[in-house]
């Protein structure tokens, strides 16, 4: 039985045939934009975080992180960690840490730990919707609760989404209906890696997804792209 990482279920759930492609993609490399907002993230809550030369420290970590990062990258970071600055955040008790479920095969890293409830902060490195929070993150807010319980033995109803770019928090409490989304999300998966071709459907996120070139020329059979 195959077992699945968090972003993989979710990828499913944005769109099956984007899943799909990426089995292809084992050694794909991490983006930029999430090495800055991560590294930021390690230093929230931090009572020295509003100092330049902390600022200045924190993009020596992203370059020692990623030595090939695009300078031109800095302003990036610059107001990604201006918009978190302007805000107040909890101090993590851990980070990075690791989850799992063994009865669906789920496994993930939480990025931020806390001793009290809200215990879960997950990191976003795409802006914040006007209001609430984005689906997909539901979607994987969801997952990390049923990883969470199992694994921690720890009630996470209730789960930080934490957007950097914009530099704010909200909480997602999670509902039946997005546990329901996240195993159908993961019924898809399962599926595919099955062998199952999903059929591509044209949607507002087709646009700007970085596999829509590929998806025009998608491969007949998984075979095809795992080998």
């Amino acid at each position: 039985m195959k077992n699945f990482s968090i972003s993989q279920i979710v990828s499913c759930h944005i769109c099956p045939v984007r899943y799909y492609l990426e089995l292809s993609e084992k050694n794909r490399e991490e983006p930029e934009n999430y090495t800055i907002a991560k590294q930021i993230s390690y230093h929230l809550g931090d009572d020295t975080q509003y100092g330049t030369k902390q600022e200045d420290e924190i993009w020596a970590e992203i370059k020692t992180v990623n030595p090939d990062i695009d300078e031109a990258l800095y302003e990036t970071y610059r107001t990604w960690s201006q918009a978190c600055r302007g805000n107040t955040w909890r101090k993590a008790s851990e980070n990075d840490v690791k989850v799992s479920s063994k009865t669906y095969n789920l496994h993930g890293v939480i990025d931020r730990w806390f001793d009290s409830s809200p215990h879960i902060a997950l990191i976003r490195m795409t802006p914040a919707p006007d209001t609430g929070v984005y689906n997909a993150d539901r979607v994987r807010a969801a997952l990390f609760s049923i990883c969470a319980r199992e694994s921690l033995h720890t009630d996470a109803d209730e789960i930080i989404i934490e957007y950097i770019p914009s530099g704010v928090h909200r909480i997602c409490r999670v509902s039946p209906r997005d546990r329901r989304e996240a195993l159908a999300a993961l019924k898809k998966a399962e599926k595919i890696a099955a062998g199952t071709v999903p059929m591509p459907r044209k949607t507002d996120r087709c646009n700007t997804c970085y596999l829509k070139e590929r998806c025009i020329d998608a491969p007949k059979k998984l075979s095809d792209i795992i080998g």
